[in-house]
């Protein structure tokens, strides 16, 4: 090969991995979650509300897990180490990338323990994450990948506690692989908590009872963490990011890249949060929820209509009349779980589901208890296909932006009105499967569960479909669209 062609060749290279880095630092802040402690709620449940923002390339799926068991000295591969198996993993929904999805951070590749974003165990142990940015140095593909240690907190922890635990002794013996700024965000129906994450170092605080904790992409723990790693301080005084004599080491502020600390892309949205829920302390349920994780700012002088392009941090700075809104087109999905302690966690641990943007979607309750939704909502392949729930949703959503102003309110007002005819059919169910708990019938209890979320969540595409039918172009618009 003549030189002059090695020299092409080493260029083209270099411009590839250059523009491969500059898209990750691009597109490696997203998502939003909010935490809501049990004495805020109507009903005493825990809550914790998530969009998972995976970008515009993104597809999803939502599929169930049953529990297994295994031999003696078992192990398990996970990106990129190798672990002790224990004698059983616990059953658990999980959300996320289906086969040959590209979302934020994502290959096209369908490995194992690589494609939980969002879960529920059988326990109620439900789990999210946000990304953001740290001071520590990223280790591509050394240490165990984020999205193996969303999949083991489910597989692995009966309460929220031991769930922050798993998290803080797998960043301690292994490290964290690829990114080194993730905010794990993991409750129960007794607590929540917030782990905050680097490469090497994490550290963790309880959700007060009485609290609303809102979540975007900047580290918010200071000195008040609970836990934390054992040389956290350490390592920040030999990194020159922490002097002992300012007193206890605040975690966002040795870990966190200033940069990327207090812009409007995250306070936006965490005040905004505070804005619509602080009124609603003592008596916050679910639809409360759903409002925040639909809004765009509406009534405000920040309020921004759909983007075809995505809304970065970047973009922001170049464009101040722009928004990061909570609802955004990046949505892979959006849930809500309400966990009710006072229940049986079968019935008391509900997952309220969206899939794709949840303000083309309702919420589907998804119980604990139950196993198994139509296959259209767990479909494998991510290419766009009829038989796909999350490109249904996607179409609704793609074809109500058209005329935004025309079609979103219809969309919304119907889902309104669907959600009060859930909550009817829930409230019957419910009082069902407790007098069948009650009565020692626990079997049938269950089963009723199943069979009441299975029906829900085809109810669900149903619905959908007739609204795809009444915003979609007709044949001729389409025409002259062209």
């Amino acid at each position: 090969m003549r030189s002059s062609t090695k020299r092409r060749l080493s260029f083209f290279v270099i411009v590839v991995i250059l523009f491969v880095a500059l898209f990750e630092c691009r597109n490696v802040a997203a998502c939003t979650t909010i935490l809501v402690g049990k004495e805020l709620t109507a009903d005493g449940s825990v809550i914790l509300g998530h969009n998972e923002d995976m970008g515009l390339e993104a597809t999803g799926r939502l599929w169930s897990q049953r529990a297994r068991r295994y031999k003696e000295n078992a192990s398990v591969d996970v990106p990129y180490i190798n672990l002790p198996q224990p004698h059983y993993t616990h059953a658990y929904w999980a959300s996320g990338n289906p086969k040959g999805s590209a979302g934020l951070g994502t290959s096209t590749q369908h490995l194992p323990y690589d494609s939980v974003l969002v879960g529920m165990n059988q326990w109620g142990v439900t789990m999210a994450c946000n990304w953001a940015h740290s001071k520590e140095e990223a280790a591509p593909k050394k240490g165990i990948r984020r999205y193996a240690i969303r999949q083991l907190i489910l597989e692995r922890s009966e309460t929220a506690h031991e769930a922050v635990e798993l998290i803080g002794s797998l960043i301690d013996e292994h490290g964290q692989a690829d990114w080194g700024g993730l905010i794990y965000i993991v409750a129960d129906s007794n607590e929540a908590w917030v782990v905050e994450t680097t490469t090497h170092h994490w550290a963790a605080r309880r959700v007060p009872d009485d609290a609303i904790y809102a979540v975007a992409n900047q580290f918010t723990i200071g000195d008040d963490f609970d836990l934390a790693s054992q040389d956290l301080a350490q390592f920040a005084e030999t990194s020159g990011w922490y002097d002992p004599r300012q007193g206890k080491i605040s975690f966002r502020d040795a870990y966190g890249l200033p940069e990327k600390m207090n812009q409007p892309y995250d306070t936006d949205r965490e005040v905004r949060i505070h804005k619509l829920l602080d009124g609603k302390r003592g008596f916050i349920e679910p639809t409360d929820i759903f409002v925040v994780l639909r809004d765009r700012y509406e009534g405000t002088d920040k309020y921004t209509r759909p983007q075809q392009t995505p809304v970065w941090r970047e973009d922001l700075d170049k464009n101040p009349s722009l928004s990061r809104t909570i609802s955004s087109n990046l949505c892979q999905s959006s849930s809500v779980a309400q966990l009710r302690g006072h229940l049986p966690v079968e019935v008391g641990a509900i997952m309220w589901y969206a899939i794709a943007n949840p303000g083309y979607s309702n919420y589907v309750p998804i119980y604990a208890g139950a196993d198994r939704v139509p296959e259209a909502f767990s479909w494998q392949d991510g290419k766009s296909s009829p038989d796909s729930a999350w490109w249904l949703f996607k179409n609704l959503q793609l074809a109500g932006d058209r005329d935004y102003e025309k079609f979103y309110p219809l969309v919304k007002n119907f889902w309104a009105a669907h959600h009060t005819s859930v909550t009817v059919r829930q409230q019957h169910i419910e009082g069902k499967v407790l007098s069948l708990v009650r009565d020692g019938s626990k079997d049938e209890a269950v089963a009723l569960l199943r069979t009441f979320t299975f029906n829900q969540a085809q109810d669900a595409l149903n619905q959908a479909r007739h609204l795809l039918e009444l915003v979609q172009p007709s044949r001729e618009e389409a025409e002259l669209a062209r």
